[in-house]
């Protein structure tokens, strides 16, 4: 079994609890139900309550119904999720407002006391004196203002022969994914028998990593079965585990804003100093590879709900919608037979060239679409125009077709922001028409890619390589000089407690 031991309640005993737990959270499908949030610990625990628009709504019993899973909708419990519900569905004021009204509930509890400060995420991700219950950021989503952006956009992008194209469009996205994972298992089985050399072997598996995790990150998007989502992890980068909470809602919702966890993404590494950098990371990440993975893989599967946790997979355990995360263990499990294969077949030094690449090619393609350093219109409440001006497409071989997956699904990146509910990089591709009308209607900029190699990948590199040891946010330099920064002690302890803390999955999840 690829599940950690221990992790499954006995069923019987705990499915009749939880049924009993949930019945207490169920609000009727009637007019609102004035609940008592503070009727008893169990049921609080079971609660999946959310704010839209200043009210709250109890969507417990809505958990199994949710197309997109319940894992999303518990990721959101205590939180505000305004913006998830406009911007991550395609047409909400048809679809998600109508069924809101069902699950409404009067509380008994302000909404400053039902939300989390922090979000129940680790309080590290966030500056220290954030607090998301007065903080967040706030958008107009008024679907009858024809000034905003996401409405102009809608407009042209929900015509049916439009909807009708892109499904066609998601099914060959699809296809290809399945053909890269063909592709891929038939690599590595010429490789480890002998019949591939490995200077060829090397950089095309770390571009089947890069493309296939790229269909991962769509699946991520789309929710449901969490089995496909491990493809994200395939690259050595991606964690799927928490892909649905800090990618699909912190980033997305938050973008450029202080709960934008992507914005601290080389965090730790900016401790190290700069001619050890590439080599700690590197290091870093193999201790992911071996037991930092799975260790954090067990703790996020068995921690409780705490002000720095959500605590879902445990949740959705005790409520018996699922036993565990099977995508995060399959792909733990492959990444690991392969890395023993190929040493019992005498092509260690291969493998982690291959790692080395993949890993090092996915890291810097994680900040390739935002500018980190500049914030375009902070205050504007218009949602798509601030998605639209802080995030820009970029360019590898010139097919957006083939550079879609070339990029790990990220090519097509001010389509992806506005339209993120959408289920492929080559949806987004095929979007941009309508999205770069819309744009000039709107008399804003419709800017050309950026090309990865001349243009982004130099800013990365002088970003977060070539910088001294610096704050990662404040960017505030730590150390004097070149020559301080390497030679000091206390920089050659972080270095070393950085490399180790890859043993224990810190960094990781």
């Amino acid at each position: 079994a690829i599940c950690p031991q221990g992790l499954l309640p006995c069923r019987r005993a705990s499915q009749k609890a939880s049924r009993s737990r949930v019945a207490l959270a169920r609000p009727h499908l009637g007019a609102p139900a004035a609940i008592d949030m503070a009727e008893t610990s169990a049921s609080e625990d079971c609660r999946c309550i959310t704010v839209v628009d200043g009210e709250q709504y109890d969507l417990t019993d809505f958990l199994p119904k949710h197309p997109g899973g319940p894992s999303l909708l518990l990721f959101v419990h205590g939180r505000d999720a305004t913006i998830a519900v406009n911007t991550a569905h395609k047409d909400p004021h048809k679809t998600v407002y109508p069924m809101l009204k069902k699950y409404k509930i009067e509380s008994t509890k302000k909404n400053d006391e039902v939300m989390k400060d922090k979000l129940g995420i680790p309080n590290f991700l966030l500056p220290p004196q954030y607090n998301a219950i007065t903080d967040g950021p706030t958008y107009n989503f008024d679907p009858k203002d024809e000034s905003l952006l996401l409405n102009k956009v809608r407009k042209r992008i929900m015509v049916k022969e439009v909807q009708q194209k892109i499904k066609q469009i998601d099914k060959a996205f699809d296809s290809v994914v399945i053909a890269l994972l063909v592709a891929y298992f038939a690599l590595q089985y010429l490789w480890l028998r002998g019949f591939a050399p490995s200077l060829l072997v090397v950089p095309i598996l770390a571009l089947l990593r890069t493309g296939i995790a790229g269909g991962g990150h769509y699946y991520i998007h789309r929710g449901g079965s969490l089995l496909p989502h491990g493809l994200f992890d395939i690259n050595y980068v991606g964690t799927c585990f928490t892909g649905l909470d800090g990618h699909v809602l912190l980033h997305h919702v938050y973008t450029q804003k202080d709960a934008d966890v992507k914005r601290g993404f080389f965090g730790g590494m900016m401790g190290v100093p700069r001619l050890f950098r590439i080599p700690a990371h590197t290091l870093h990440k193999l201790g992911h590879m071996t037991t930092g993975m799975l260790i954090r893989g067990y703790d996020f599967e068995t921690d409780s709900e705490n002000r720095e946790n959500q605590g879902v997979s445990l949740k959705l355990r005790e409520m018996g919608l699922s036993t565990c995360n099977w995508g995060f263990w399959a792909m733990q499990a492959l990444l690991r037979v392969e890395m023993v294969l190929a040493i019992y077949c005498g092509f260690f030094w291969s493998w982690l060239a291959q790692f080395f690449l993949a890993t090092w090619i996915n890291t810097l393609l994680v900040v390739s679409s935002h500018d980190f350093t500049q914030i375009i219109e902070p205050d504007t409440k218009d949602w798509a125009r601030f998605q639209l001006l802080n995030a820009h497409d970029m360019v590898i071989l010139g097919n957006p077709w083939i550079d879609c997956f070339l990029g790990a699904g990220l090519v097509q990146h001010r389509a992806h922001h506005i339209l993120p509910y959408q289920k492929s990089g080559w949806a987004n591709h095929y979007s941009e028409q309508f999205l770069e009308a819309a744009v000039k209607e709107a008399g804003l900029p419709w800017l050309p890619p950026k090309n990865l190699f001349t243009e982004i990948l130099p800013d990365i590199v002088n970003r977060q390589l070539l910088v001294p040891v610096c704050d990662p946010v404040s960017r505030k330099q730590t150390y004097p000089s070149f020559a301080a920064e390497h030679l000091t002690p206390s920089a050659w302890l972080y270095t070393l407690v950085y490399i180790a803390k890859g043993l224990s999955g810190i960094g990781s999840v």
